[in-house]
């Protein structure tokens, strides 16, 4: 196959059966990605956040509640190590949209709690995203659509049960917070 610089590349693998499967959805969700992020971009760059920034501060807005996050179970569900996500941290904190707090009554757990700050960003990055996405879906057949999200939401229940919590051994410095 030709490559846009005139080189060549080499073949795909053939594979077969479910295996096939698996690479074709592997491909599909990595080309879907590789788009989405670039017609995300403005939604947060422009606010001033990274990437990885909007990831956490998008997790503690879903899933944080009202006791917030603890520090090493966040690290684990960003794939990231604990350093690592104080470090993502940090400018979120000093920015004002999130805030960090000890555990009542085990006071050696930090969580992360989203600020109404935080909180009112993060729904409006969400929702500017969600209109590319709305877009998007636009663009399938009217009677496909429900279906398309149905099981794009069942892939992702599916791939919590299986993917997470990280294996701890590729971050060498994790440690379960309890």
């Amino acid at each position: 196959m030709a490559a846009r610089n005139g080189g060549t590349q080499p073949a795909a693998p053939v594979v077969e059966g479910q295996d096939a499967l698996g690479m074709r959805l592997k491909r599909a969700l990595d080309r879907l990605a590789d788009r989405r992020r670039p017609a995300d971009r403005d939604a947060v760059c422009c606010r001033g956040l990274t990437y990885s920034q909007w990831a956490l501060l998008r997790t503690l807005c879903e899933e944080g509640g009202g006791a917030g996050l603890p520090m090493g179970a966040l690290a684990a569900r960003l794939g990231l190590t604990p350093s690592g996500a104080t470090r993502c941290a940090d400018p979120l904190v000093e920015r004002g949209l999130i805030e960090r707090r000890l555990r009542p009554g085990d006071r050696r757990v930090c969580c992360l709690i989203p600020t109404p700050e935080g909180l009112s960003l993060g729904h409006e990055i969400t929702a500017e995203c969600a209109a590319g996405d709305r877009a998007l879906l636009e663009r399938l057949p009217a009677g496909e659509r429900e279906a398309a999200v149905r099981a794009v939401e069942h892939l992702a229940q599916e791939a919590e049960t299986l993917f997470l919590p990280l294996d701890p051994c590729c971050l060498p410095d994790y440690q379960e917070e309890k």
